[in-house]
């Protein structure tokens, strides 16, 4: 054929641009780093509409959620084995609260409620848990972080600053962080030491951030005073440590304990924060345990709660609805006897069953080769949870629910993608490794 009339430019050229990445992996993107500043903003409970409780951690949830659904990406079973308990006890929760309500209490309220834990339990779920290593891995460093900003800040506003005219300290001296109350932000900081140990121990972490995040972490829960939150760090480092089965750790871990314990009770007193002296120190040194805080107060509302509880077999008084039948007027400090007395028994299951669904989920891991640490991580924050539980009221707060979340996250990786090789560390490197073999590589400038 002759084409040597054809005009020059008629044939096309080969097109040389990059192709343009499909939609599923950008979403997937932009989703992971949506999700990322969900959980890094989780603690700043301070950042919410005055209307109704809804946070900036909540907007950036809702578009990660979104950009799933888009890149159908959305997965189908969250929490792997433990997604059918999981989703039957938030159904069972806010279906009672709700029924109560309608029947017994406030509907209004009823639904805000049950509104407040469908959302926190069920779509959070979704967003944090079932996604791969590298993004689990991510998504905890982003809350650890926080956290650590956090207990940083309380150092420079309390020491520094003395606290003058901050809205981070309450009136009597106790660092309230950006979650605006005391004990809820020693127990959140509590929350996090199981996450930076895992990170630690399954090497996505050096060891020397464990050397300065925990005490970081101690010190911020000793600006806040809380005893809630003192006990809850000392059970998240001994149910990690003792789970690890290691005597070098368990040692190591006492020693240290006795070690910060002398100190504190000697001459390290006096640098002590006061408000830690007045509300812990001093119930420690005499052996009288109504000095700690409002020990004495919150026992009458759960022998309160206890008698109302048996007059609440199948449905509550409805949500939110306890301070109005208290003598008192407070809501009971114990989530368990909150949900039994406002939800009924029923609902109080439902609450057990996603303990439950978790402790499963760490326990399923832990058969597994390499799922022991992740397991560990899994099982310590579901204990840690349950017993923070007994000293707190509703947990519907996102920044309770996202370290809940993430505590779980590794197990369900395990379980969802199988053992990472050695380490999380080393399957990332080797991640890493294997992307940058594939690139092209890149031409100099001449």
């Amino acid at each position: 054929m002759n084409h040597a009339g054809t005009p020059r430019g008629y044939w096309a050229k080969p097109d040389r641009r990059p192709a343009a990445p499909p939609l599923p992996k950008v979403t997937g993107r932009i989703g992971l780093w949506l999700a990322a500043a969900s959980v890094f903003l989780a603690p700043f409970n301070i950042l919410r509409v005055d209307t109704f409780y809804f946070t900036a951690s909540d907007a950036f949830a809702l578009a990660a959620v979104l950009a799933m659904v888009l890149g159908k990406s959305f997965p189908l079973a969250p929490l792997a084995a433990g997604t059918l308990l999981w989703n039957a006890g938030i159904a069972l929760l806010c279906g009672m609260l709700l029924l109560s309500s309608l029947v017994v209490g406030d509907p209004g309220r009823g639904f805000v409620i049950s509104a407040q834990y469908l959302y926190a339990y069920f779509l959070l779920a979704f967003m944090l848990v079932s996604r791969p290593w590298a993004e689990t891995v991510l998504l905890i460093k982003a809350f650890t972080c926080s956290i650590a900003l956090m207990c940083l800040q309380g150092i420079v506003v309390i020491d520094v600053l003395k606290g003058q005219g901050s809205s981070f300290v309450s009136g009597n001296g106790r660092f309230i962080g950006w979650v605006e109350r005391e004990n809820e932000c020693a127990s959140l900081i509590a929350l996090a030491v199981p996450l930076l140990l895992w990170m630690v121990a399954s090497g996505c972490a050096r060891p020397r951030w464990a050397w300065i995040g925990v005490p970081l972490f101690a010190y911020g829960i000793v600006l806040t005073g809380s005893n809630t939150g003192l006990i809850g760090l000392v059970f998240a480092l001994t149910v990690f440590v003792v789970m690890t089965g290691s005597w070098r750790r368990i040692i190591l871990l006492a020693g240290s304990s006795l070690a910060t314990f002398f100190i504190v009770i000697t001459w390290g007193r006096d640098f002590l924060p006061a408000v830690f002296q007045r509300r812990v120190l001093n119930a420690l040194q005499n052996g009288n345990i109504d000095e700690a805080g409002t020990f004495a107060d919150r026992m009458r509302l759960i022998n309160e709660a206890i008698g109302k509880a048996d007059n609440n077999s199948l449905l509550g008084i409805g949500a939110d609805q306890y301070r109005l039948v208290s003598e008192l007027h407070a809501p009971v400090h114990n989530t368990f006897l909150l949900i039994w007395v406002e939800a009924g028994l029923p609902g109080l299951i439902g609450f057990l069953l996603l303990l439950v669904a978790g402790i499963i989920v760490g326990m399923l891991a832990a058969r597994l080769r390499e799922g022991r640490i992740a397991a560990i991580c899994t099982l310590a924050t579901v204990l840690l949870f349950a017993a923070l539980a007994n000293a707190l009221p509703h947990l519907y707060g996102r920044f309770f629910v996202v370290p809940l979340l993430l505590g779980i996250a590794p197990s369900v990786a395990i379980l969802r993608d199988g053992p990472a090789p050695r380490s999380v560390a080393r399957f990332l490197r080797r991640a890493r490794s294997e992307r940058a073999r594939l690139q092209p590589p890149q031409r100099r400038p001449i």
